[in-house]
């Protein structure tokens, strides 16, 4: 038995961000597995005398599973993702094969990108997404650029969206797009299910939600909102030819330097360098999901732990997670946490461990802050 393994789900996870679900949604066997593990976390750390953790580790275990009985709980060990991927047990996340497939994959990533503008009060890079003007087919109403960004102000001004992130405002397992037959040229629909009710602040707001993007000059741009289409005899106006998010920069600020901590992270823990891959994570780590935390010594144990199992061979960062995925937006969640800035990474991973791994999800959340001259994770999501 491995040294580590009684911390079985916490300390294999945290090193791939296999992050818990919503436990109400796993079939029984599962959730009886899950709420297992949670209970070992919880009788671990009882034996390192931290009795506060343990208790919040097992009471979620009894919460996931009224039923558990302790004395029949075996230690197992849990598979690797690496492993899972190496023996074919895994299945990787669909490799665009076609141009109608990597368009859709943009769009996604567009999508994400303005609901991250959306959430950080960016009336800017939200225009920079839109045509000149948008349909709103649920409202029969259009709207021009300058309308909608008075819209979006005073929205701003009235409503606090304080440490929301784009997973919290929508379930972004629902993301769907789809190519749409119409009079606007290439237009593809973007679907999603929103999980927050802004109905009272916004007119279009409904929890089934849908975009129309098009090619419009060599940009992929919005141009409708709402279930139903445009008339076909509409056409939006011509967004402005110089953005306003060019004009300010997209490179401003600290965001490329906060991208490749991630991915330096990424590269030493699948060298299994600890040392390197510890560096990047803050003193102390939140762990938002399981309401609990991990010190940067823990994280270095869980690291040696998981790796005492792990064979990476064959695979690379860009198995793991979708660098083109990622963005960045200034974060206020927690103010407390560092005396300068902080920022939200959103990242989406490549792999699909769903079938096999009850806690994979595929859009995760990275809270980042200077600390002694190098922006590293305090947060995770």
């Amino acid at each position: 038995m491995k040294k580590l393994v009684p911390l079985l789900v916490l300390l294999a996870l945290v090193a791939t961000g296999l992050w818990a679900q919503f436990y109400t949604t796993l079939p029984r066997d599962e959730r009886r597995t899950l709420a297992e593990a949670y209970y070992l976390v919880g009788q671990q750390y009882e034996q390192k005398g931290e009795n506060l953790k343990a208790r919040d580790f097992k009471d979620m275990a009894f919460n996931i599973d009224p039923g558990l009985d302790p004395a029949n709980i075996q230690l197992r060990d849990l598979p690797s993702a690496a492993a899972l991927i190496l023996e074919g047990k895994a299945r990787l996340a669909a490799v665009p094969r076609t141009r109608a497939e990597a368009t859709q994959e943009l769009l996604k990533s567009k999508f994400l990108r303005l609901v991250s503008a959306f959430l950080s009060k960016d009336t800017a890079s939200m225009l920079d997404l839109m045509e000149g003007s948008v349909y709103f087919g649920d409202l029969g109403v259009e709207m021009t650029q300058g309308q909608i960004e008075t819209q979006l102000n005073s929205f701003f001004s009235s409503t606090d969206l304080t440490g929301l992130a784009p997973s919290s405002v929508y379930d972004l397992n629902s993301l769907t797009v789809s190519p749409v037959t119409g009079p606007w040229g290439e237009t593809y629909a973007i679907q999603i299910r929103a999980k927050m009710d802004f109905s009272r602040q916004v007119a279009f707001w409904t929890q089934q939600q849908k975009y129309l993007m098009h090619q419009s000059r060599g940009r992929w741009l919005l141009f409708s909102v709402g279930q139903k289409l445009p008339p076909a005899n509409w056409n939006p106006k011509p967004a402005p030819r110089t953005t306003r998010a060019e004009a300010v920069g997209p490179e401003a600020g600290p965001q490329p330097e906060i991208k490749a901590a991630l991915l330096a992270c990424l590269d030493a823990f699948l060298d299994k360098d600890v040392d390197t891959a510890a560096r990047y994570f803050a003193d102390e780590v939140q762990i938002i999901r399981l309401n609990t935390s991990l010190t940067r010594q823990e994280i270095s144990e869980t690291f040696m732990g998981y790796f005492e199992g792990a064979d990476f061979t064959g695979v690379s960062g860009s198995d793991v997670v979708d660098a083109d995925s990622i963005f960045i937006s200034p974060s206020d969640r927690y103010p407390a946490q560092s005396p300068g800035e902080e920022y939200l990474l959103t990242v989406k991973t490549r792999l699909d461990l769903s079938d096999t791994i009850p806690f994979w999800t595929r859009f995760q959340d990275y809270y980042f802050a200077r600390e002694m001259g190098t922006w590293r994770v305090f947060a995770i999501f």
